[in-house]
């Protein structure tokens, strides 16, 4: 390093940052300043910092943050300048490291149109079953017997058998009948009535509205 000038590195958030800070750097007008990204990584970048005369710890904490993905600016100025140099640099530096509170959330918001189908009941049938009477007659002819008994003259001869069964003590029944009228019935189908549904499809359009908020921005 030459006697008279000196180097100063500062570590920024990304590279955008570094480079306002080197445009505010040429703004200063700085005299015979030399104001670069350093652009090597690793060993590389170690060795050129060693090589800038930059003692070993310092040269670990800038090898780190080029690691983690940080932009180093390396700016090599007059030594009477240095420390101006440091104070632009750093204000830079705390600027990008500030991080940005959230205080308040607008949320923007859109409604989402779909359609749905749904069941609902309209005109139907509905069939009832009423029982009704009316008088049935039909004639019907019902036999009846009844018995009787009469004397008649007679005048045969009996045989040995006959003649012995004669004098023996019998009774003799016979039953007169007569018919008697049953109502049977019988349940016949005769007709039948049958409930249909009928599916036909029809087209409708439906119209609505969908809501959506926007967000207006004013610097106050």
């Amino acid at each position: 390093m030459a006697a008279d000038t000196v180097t100063v590195i500062s570590s920024f958030q990304n590279r955008q940052q570094a480079e306002q800070a080197i445009e505010a750097l040429r703004n200063e007008d700085f005299a015979g300043a030399a104001i670069a990204i350093l652009q090597s990584t690793g060993d590389a970048l170690v060795n050129e910092l060693k090589a800038q005369g930059f003692g070993e710890e310092d040269v670990r904490l800038f090898a780190d943050e080029a690691k983690d993905g940080r932009t180093l600016l390396k700016a090599t100025v007059p030594d009477d300048q240095g420390e101006r140099v440091s104070d632009i640099l750093e204000r830079f530096e705390t600027e990008g490291d500030v991080e940005q509170a959230e205080v308040a959330v607008v949320p923007i918001v859109e409604e989402d149109v779909s359609i749905e189908k749904r069941k609902v009941g309209q005109r139907g049938v509905r069939a009832r079953t009423k029982v009704s009477e009316q008088p049935v007659e039909e004639r019907v002819t019902l036999r009846e017997e009844q018995v009787d008994a009469e004397r008649r003259p007679a005048d045969r001869p009996l045989g040995e058998e006959e003649a012995k069964a004669a004098f023996t003590d019998k009774t003799v029944e016979v039953m007169g009948s007569r018919e008697e009228a049953e109502i049977h019935k019988e349940a016949r189908v005769t007709g039948e009535v049958v409930l249909t549904r009928e599916v036909s499809e029809h087209e409708e359009t439906l119209s609505d509205t969908a809501r959506k908020t926007d967000v207006e921005v004013e610097k106050l």
